[in-house]
């Protein structure tokens, strides 16, 4: 997570202005689930000089939309959960909040977004998330009908029961993590969590990234773990200056790592880099090729979730989502790219 400071520091002057929040925040019961009117704004260019252009390194842009609303809540969106088809959601947001709707799309293009709805995660103790220490929620992913939900600056990972609309509902359970998680530092924690998928002797072990190096250790190595019955340690070469935002697995079985670079008084870049399956075991410094590398000379902003999934047609399709850290200067961007091959 870049912290707001950071942000209003370093993004004045770089082309990252957005037009905020549409008109003035609504006074709302923010204690229960709510409907989220959102307005998207459809971009079909993602160069800014080039809006013809479709590919980008292995990746085909579609299309995106920028997202904005005047509830107070809405922003801050860390974690992307879709379904199968690639239309029904579920955002976890560094404030503590779930944003559930669906994307109306055309052959994966997204148009817009429809029966938006936005409600608070409850703690242990039945408090808002965002009253608690637990509220920085940075990643997320689904396991039948439960939601894991990975919290930066306290490392856990909380669980949440999900209601038969796909929302989640009740108080979060505490999953058992590593002694070794709690000693990152509290904003560079665990920023990318998942499932291994099968294909995999660690399949159905949890996988968490943190979002950059950890006090202590080996530069250049971002520490991550794998949590379930076999546990053990793993690293993420670090090259340059990005950090891990968020992970995914796609239909073969590898690992899509997103990452962000950001640099004060010239902005965000954003990069996805592809991990086979295979490499994903304790003691692995996990390594592979970009598919993308991306710039402010591109329709992006603070990229930080990522999804996957697959069409009937067997196309393989990327969604991608900004956090404005509910800042002025930026957006919540919704961007979609096709992997073919």
């Amino acid at each position: 997570m870049i912290s707001r400071r950071a942000v209003l520091a370093g993004l004045a002057g770089t082309g990252l202005a957005g037009a905020g929040p549409v008109g003035p925040a609504l006074a709302l019961d923010r204690e229960e689930p709510r409907a989220l009117a959102i307005e998207a704004a459809p971009f079909a260019g993602f160069s800014a000089g080039d809006r013809d252009r479709r590919k980008f390194g292995a990746l085909t842009f579609l299309g995106g939309l920028e997202l904005r609303s005047r509830d107070p809540e809405f922003g801050g969106l860390s974690g992307l959960v879709l379904d199968p088809n690639g239309e029904r959601f579920v955002i976890i947001t560094d404030h503590g909040h779930w944003l559930s709707g669906r994307i109306v799309q055309r052959d994966g293009v997204p148009l817009g977004i429809e029966g938006a709805r936005i409600g608070p995660l409850r703690a242990p103790d039945g408090r808002r998330l965002k009253d608690t220490r637990y509220f920085d929620c940075e990643s997320v992913f689904r396991q039948g009908q439960t939601l894991f939900v990975g919290v930066e600056r306290v490392h856990d990972i909380l669980q949440f029961d999900l209601n038969a609309g796909g929302e989640p509902t009740g108080r979060a359970r505490l999953s058992s993590v590593p002694a070794e998680m709690k000693g990152l530092m509290p904003n560079g924690g665990i920023e990318a969590l998942g499932l291994v998928p099968q294909g995999s002797e660690w399949s159905g072990h949890m996988l968490a990234l943190a979002e950059k190096e950890a006090r202590g250790q080996a530069p250049g190595q971002i520490p991550g773990f794998l949590i379930g019955p076999k546990p053990g340690r793993v690293w993420l070469r670090r090259i340059g200056d990005f950090d891990v935002t968020d992970l995914a697995f796609l239909p073969d079985g590898d690992l899509l790592v997103l990452e962000r670079r950001f640099v004060p008084l010239f902005g965000v870049g954003f990069r996805i880099r592809r991990i086979p399956l295979a490499m994903i075991r304790p003691g692995a410094v996990l390594d592979g090729p970009a598919l993308i590398v991306a710039d402010l000379s591109m329709q992006i902003d603070n990229m930080e979730a990522l999804a996957v999934h697959r069409t009937p047609q067997g196309r393989t399709i990327l969604t991608l989502v900004s956090d404005n850290n509910f800042s002025l200067l930026q957006r919540n961007l919704l961007l979609r790219f096709a992997l073919d091959g």
